[in-house]
C-alpha cells in the first residue's frame, strides 16, 4: 500500500503541469570560454562552431587579439537576465550580403533547444532589413526550420536584452520544438544582415526529452494499467507492431501483438511507460 502511494505521488508531481515534464535545462553563457575559441563546453557537452566561407565566427572576449583586430567592447553579451562578456560573434571576415554559422555537438550526441538571445545588425551595428533563418539538422535529416523577418531587438539604442533578440523555440516556428532531438543548428541570414552575435543559449541533453516527445492517443486504453506483470490493449483488430519506451524516451521493449493478447512486463522496473502501435500515437502506462 505505501509503495502505491509513493508511486500515485510521483505521477501526480510528474504530470501535473499538463503533463508536461520539467526538463534538465542548461544554459550557456559563455563567461567561463576562452576568446577566440571555435569550440565551448556546457554541462559536460562539447559544441563546435562553423562558419560559412570568408567568415569567422567563434567566442568574443574583450581584449583578444581576433583574426587581425583586437576586441574591444565591455559588457555588450546577454545572458538572459543582465549583460555579460563573451559570446558567439563574427569577428572579421568577408561581407557575404548575409551571414551564417553551425553549432554542432561534439560526437553526434542529440540535445533540444529552447531558447535563445541573438544580436542582429548591418556590420556597422545598424538596423537591418534582412531575413534571419534558422535550421535545426539530426544526422544530416533537417527536423525543423523556421525563418524572421520582423520582430527584433534595437541595436541602436540597445534594447530591449542589449540589443539581443529572444528567440523562443516553443513559439518562433510553426509549433514547439523544443522537444525534438537534434544535433545540428544552422542559423543564417540574407540581405544586410551581415552581423550575429549569439548568447544564453538554453538546452537539454537528448535522453530528457521524454515525456513531450510522445504524441499522446486518448483512443487507446490499456488495462489494467497500472500493472505489475501484464497489459492488454483495447481496439485491436489485426496483428500490430508495438515498441514500448521508457520516460527517457529509450525504447526497452519490442515486438507484435494480435487481439486479446497480452503483453508481459514483468521485467520492468516500476515506473512510467509509453507504448506506441505502428503508425499510431503512443499511451502511457504504470508498472507497479
Amino acid at each position: 500500500m505505501k509503495t502505491n502511494y509513493i508511486l500515485k505521488l510521483l505521477l501526480t508531481i510528474l504530470f501535473s503541469y499538463n503533463g508536461q515534464m520539467i526538463l534538465a535545462q542548461s544554459v550557456e553563457n559563455f563567461e567561463s570560454e576562452s576568446g577566440g575559441s571555435a569550440t565551448f563546453t556546457d554541462a559536460g557537452q562539447t559544441f563546435n562552431i562553423y562558419s560559412i566561407s570568408g567568415e569567422n565566427y567563434n567566442v568574443f572576449s574583450n581584449g583578444y587579439n581576433d583574426n587581425g583586430g583586437t576586441d574591444t567592447c565591455s559588457g555588450c553579451g546577454w545572458n538572459g537576465t543582465a549583460t555579460d562578456n563573451k559570446f558567439i560573434d563574427k569577428s572579421g571576415g568577408a561581407n557575404n550580403n548575409g551571414s551564417g554559422f553551425t553549432i554542432t555537438t561534439s560526437g553526434a550526441e542529440e540535445i533540444g533547444v529552447t531558447s535563445l538571445y541573438l544580436f542582429c545588425s548591418t556590420r556597422s551595428i545598424a538596423a537591418h532589413t534582412g531575413r534571419l533563418t534558422i535550421t535545426a539538422k539530426k544526422a544530416g535529416i533537417t527536423q525543423y526550420t523556421f525563418t524572421k523577418n520582423s520582430g527584433f531587438s534595437n541595436v541602436v539604442i540597445f534594447t530591449p536584452n542589449n540589443g539581443f533578440t529572444f528567440i523562443d523555440f516553443a513559439t518562433e516556428g510553426a509549433s514547439d520544438f523544443t522537444q525534438i532531438k537534434i544535433d545540428e543548428l544552422i542559423i543564417t541570414s540574407t540581405g544586410n544582415l551581415d552581423y550575429m552575435a549569439l548568447d544564453a543559449l538554453s538546452w537539454a541533453p537528448g535522453n530528457t526529452l521524454s515525456v513531450n516527445s510522445f504524441n499522446l492517443s486518448s483512443r487507446v486504453n490499456i488495462y489494467p494499467n497500472p500493472s505489475a506483470d501484464y497489459i492488454q490493449i483495447s481496439n485491436i483488430t489485426s496483428i500490430k507492431k508495438y515498441a514500448i519506451y521508457n520516460i527517457l524516451g529509450k525504447k526497452v521493449v519490442s515486438g507484435e501483438i494480435n487481439q486479446n493478447q497480452k503483453i508481459n512486463i514483468t521485467k520492468l522496473n516500476s515506473g512510467i511507460y509509453f507504448i506506441q502501435l505502428e503508425n499510431g500515437k503512443a499511451t502511457k502506462f504504470v508498472k507497479e
